[in-house]
C-alpha cells in the first residue's frame, strides 16, 4: 500500500464510501495515521483503506462521519503504522470535529517545527549546506525566495532526520540534544518535508535521511566547485630561437587561460630558458648548455610535475606556452608524453589585440575539416629498409633537393618517404583547438607505417611546422618500441642564402643524444 497525501488519502476515502453504509476508524500517532473502513455489523471487520497526512481535506471528508457518529479512532505510540491492525474494543467514537482539528494542530506542530527550536545561525548554515534548495533526493526545489535574509520565520522548511521530540517521527532518546544540530536537520521543501513527517515516515528512517543528507552535501559542494577554474601549472618552454631574444608576457598568457576556463595560482615554471646562454641550434655550445640544464634542473622538475611530487605533491595538469627552436619542442613533447594532462598554447605572432592576444585561439577560425592534415607517401620502402625520412611540412614545405644530398641520388629520393602536410603550407596551420586532436591521430597513423609496416628503425626528422604541432610530434613518439628519431634543423642564413639542414640530436626509447659532441641524457 503506497502512502498517500491528504489529497489524494482524501479522495481516495471519497470514492470507497460514496452511497455505502460504511463506519471509518481512524489509527494514529502523533504525526500520520491510518484509516479503515467497516460496514455496520457489529463485531466491526476493519479493511484497510489508505495510509499518509491526515490534513484539512480528509479532515472535511470525514465531517459527515462525525454527524452520524459513524468515526472511530485509535491513538497508538507506534511509530511505523504500515502493519499495525485494529482490535475490537480499542476504537473511541469522534463525537466532535474538534477532535480531529486538535489532532492536526499537534501533527503540525510536531513535524513543522517551532521557532526558536533551531538557532537563526544553525538554520542559515543548514541552508548554505543546501545551496538553499531542498535536499531530498531527485528535487532540488529553489528556495530563496521563500527564506528570509534574517532567517526568522523560515523554521517550516528545516526537517528534523531525528525528530526534536520523542514522540515525532524517528524520534528517541536523543531528540531534545540533537533538535538544534545542523547535521540532523535537512532544508526541505514543503512537498518533501511533508513526505517524511506525515505522508510515509515509515519509509524514510533516520539512517536512510542521513545517507541523503551526506550524498547531497557532496554533490552540491562537486558542482559548486564546477564554478571553480581547475588550477594548473604554468609551464613556459621559451628561449632564444637562432639568436632572436625571447620574452613572455605573464599577464597576456594568464587572460588566454582564462579564456579556456582554466587559471594558476603558483609562480611560472621555465624550462630550457636559453636567452642568456643560447645562440644557434646547431652550434655545439647551444646542445652542451641545453643538455646541462636538463640535467641538473629541467628534467627532475618536470618529472616532479608530471608525478605529482612536486609544489607540495599537487598533481596538475600543465598549461604549456612553447615558443623555442623545432629540436627542444620535440624533445619537450617527448619528456612530456601522450598521457599527460596539458593544454597547449600556441603563439598567434600577428594577433595583437584582444584578451590574451598572440596565446590566445583567434575567434574567426572555422572547425578543420577532419582529412585537413595529408599524408603521402613519396617514395614506399618496397626494399624493406631499416631507415626512412619523415617531412612535417605545415609553415612551410621543404624542396626535396635541400634535405642532406646523401639521401638523394640522380633519381631523387634514396630512402623511403612520407610526408605529412595540408593544401596550403602558411603559418596559421594551426589556428583552432580541434586542428590540435587531428594532428595527434595523423602523426599517429604516421608511426604506425613508419614502425609497425615498414618496420623501421631509425627515421630521419624534418620538420617545418608552428610550436605546439612539434610539441605533438614529441608527445606521440613512444617511450618504448620506437624507432630512433634523428631530427634536422636548417643552419642560419648567410648573405640571405638559406642554411643546410643538418642533424641536432637523436631521440630512442631512452635516451636523447646531441649528435654534435655524442653527449646523451637518459629520458626514461
Amino acid at each position: 500500500m503506497s502512502n498517500l497525501n491528504d489529497s489524494e488519502l482524501s479522495l481516495l476515502l471519497r470514492t470507497e464510501t460514496e452511497n455505502k453504509d460504511y463506519r471509518v476508524l481512524i489509527v494514529a500517532n502523533k504525526f500520520y495515521a491510518k484509516l479503515f473502513l467497516a460496514l455496520n455489523e457489529e463485531p466491526f471487520n476493519w479493511v484497510e483503506l489508505g495510509i499518509g497526512e491526515l490534513d484539512e481535506q480528509t479532515r472535511d471528508e470525514l465531517r459527515s462521519f462525525v454527524r452520524h457518529k459513524k468515526l472511530f479512532m485509535i491513538s497508538t505510540t507506534e511509530q511505523d503504522l504500515s502493519f499495525i491492525k485494529p482490535k475490537n474494543g480499542e476504537e473511541q467514537l469522534v463525537e466532535r470535529i474538534t477532535i480531529l482539528n486538535d489532532w492536526i494542530k499537534i501533527s503540525k506542530s510536531i513535524t513543522t517545527g517551532r521557532n526558536g527550536e533551531v538557532k537563526a545561525e544553525t538554520r542559515f548554515k543548514v541552508a548554505c549546506a543546501a545551496a538553499w534548495r531542498c535536499q531530498f533526493e531527485g528535487c532540488g526545489e529553489d528556495l530563496r525566495q521563500h527564506l528570509t535574509p534574517s532567517m526568522s520565520g523560515n523554521y517550516g522548511y528545516f526537517a528534523h532526520i531525528v525528530a526534536s521530540s520523542k514522540e515525532g517521527p524517528r524520534g528517541n532518546e536523543q531528540s531534545e540534544a540533537l533538535a538544534d544540530d545542523p547535521n540532523n536537520i535537512m532544508l526541505l521543501c514543503d512537498k518533501c518535508h511533508r513526505l517524511i513527517d506525515r505522508i510515509a515516515p515509515n519509509e524514510y528512517d533516520a539512517e536512510i535521511l542521513r545517507t541523503m543528507l551526506e550524498r547531497n552535501i557532496q554533490e552540491v559542494n562537486r558542482l559548486l566547485n564546477c564554478l571553480k577554474m581547475p588550477d594548473v601549472e604554468m609551464v613556459v618552454i621559451g628561449g632564444s630561437i637562432e639568436g632572436q631574444g625571447f620574452r613572455f608576457d605573464s599577464r597576456v598568457a594568464e587572460e588566454a587561460m582564462w579564456l579556456r576556463k582554466i587559471k594558476s595560482t603558483k609562480p611560472t615554471e621555465f624550462f630550457l630558458n636559453s636567452t642568456l646562454y643560447f645562440s644557434a641550434s646547431n652550434n655545439s655550445n647551444y646542445w652542451a648548455n641545453a643538455f646541462e640544464l636538463l640535467k641538473s634542473t629541467d628534467i627532475p622538475k618536470l618529472k616532479s610535475f608530471l608525478r605529482g611530487t612536486g609544489r607540495n605533491g599537487e598533481l596538475k595538469p600543465l598549461a604549456i606556452f612553447p615558443l623555442h627552436g623545432t629540436s627542444i619542442l620535440i624533445l619537450s613533447g617527448r619528456l612530456i608524453g601522450d598521457s599527460s594532462s596539458i593544454h597547449l598554447f600556441q603563439f598567434h605572432r600577428q594577433q595583437t589585440e584582444g584578451k590574451g592576444k598572440q596565446w590566445a585561439w583567434p575567434d574567426n577560425v572555422q572547425e578543420p575539416s577532419p582529412d585537413k592534415f595529408k599524408i603521402q607517401t613519396l617514395k614506399d620502402n618496397s626494399q624493406m629498409c631499416s631507415e626512412a625520412i619523415l617531412m612535417i611540412n605545415l609553415t612551410a614545405k621543404i624542396p626535396i633537393n635541400e634535405i642532406p644530398h646523401r639521401f638523394l641520388d640522380q633519381n631523387g629520393l634514396k630512402l623511403p618517404t612520407i610526408e605529412l602536410s595540408i593544401d596550403t603550407c602558411n603559418i596559421n596551420a594551426i589556428s583552432h583547438p580541434k586542428d590540435l586532436e587531428l594532428l595527434g591521430i595523423a602523426i599517429d597513423n604516421v608511426y604506425q607505417q613508419i614502425q609497425d609496416k615498414w618496420r623501421i628503425t631509425t627515421v630521419h626528422l624534418f620538420v617545418v611546422a608552428p610550436t605546439t604541432a612539434c610539441m605533438r610530434i614529441g608527445q606521440k613518439m613512444q617511450a618504448r618500441h620506437q624507432a630512433d628519431f634523428i631530427i634536422y634543423e636548417r643552419k642560419p642564413s648567410v648573405n640571405g642564402i638559406r642554411g643546410n639542414f643538418e642533424p641536432t640530436i637523436k631521440i630512442s626509447s631512452t635516451k636523447v643524444t646531441s649528435l654534435s659532441n655524442n653527449e646523451q641524457l637518459d629520458i626514461y
